[in-house]
């Protein structure tokens, strides 16, 4: 695995077991959200995941604490520094990551509109739609309509895994998640793409 990844791995794991901990330590909550939000503010001006994982390497947790303003000696024991620390890393990671995606969606519909087409690719990864991980989403640009076609792997048989899904979406911006059409899950990629054509008329070809 490699130092990027261990590190994103290491900040996802660090959340999940924080806050098990503090939801059932009412005393602890307030203590390690306030932390958690200190440490990730720090951390503002950091502008893209790789650039966090250059920083976090870079860093240390004592290091972190006083770039932040926060007294190691006023934390409680039960949560470890290492943990906060990661944890806020993961908070910041998730909001740059859905700033880029919200970006990206700003991006897309005003060249959309500009080209004068009806829809506009919200989300676009991946290059072979039968390999995971795949997805793209695509809106119109009147309606808000929006078509979700991915890929993934089926955890019970690790084989691909085809979905498709309908939303509601702010033509505007890209944003919110209404659904419109529940989520379908096809083993077959045929009977997936014949149903997502189906969706897009439906939905964004009214």
């Amino acid at each position: 695995m490699s130092e990027r990844n261990d590190a994103i791995t290491r900040w996802r794991e660090s959340e999940g077991r924080l806050y098990p901990v503090v939801t059932v330590r009412p005393e602890l909550y307030q203590v390690a959200i306030g932390v958690v939000r200190s440490l990730a503010d720090h951390l503002d001006g950091v502008p893209d995941v790789d650039a966090l994982v250059t920083s976090y390497l870079a860093s240390n947790p004592a290091a972190d604490f006083e770039a932040a303003g926060i007294e190691l000696g006023s934390l409680p024991p039960e949560l470890g520094q290492d943990m906060l620390r990661d944890a806020a890393y993961q908070v910041r990671s998730r909001e740059l990551v859905q700033r880029a995606a919200q970006e990206g969606s700003d991006l897309a519909i005003e060249r959309a509109r500009r080209a004068g087409e009806p829809t506009a690719t919200l989300w676009a990864n991946g290059d072979n739609a039968l390999t995971p991980p795949y997805r793209r989403v695509v809106m119109s640009l009147a309606t808000g309509f929006a078509v979700s076609v991915s890929t993934e792997y089926n955890p019970d048989t690790m084989q691909p895994l085809y979905v498709l899904e309908g939303f509601q979406l702010d033509p505007d911006t890209g944003a919110g998640a209404e659904p419109l059409a529940p989520r379908r899950e096809f083993d077959d990629p045929d009977a997936w793409t014949a149903a997502a054509a189906d969706l897009r008329q439906a939905l964004l070809n009214p």
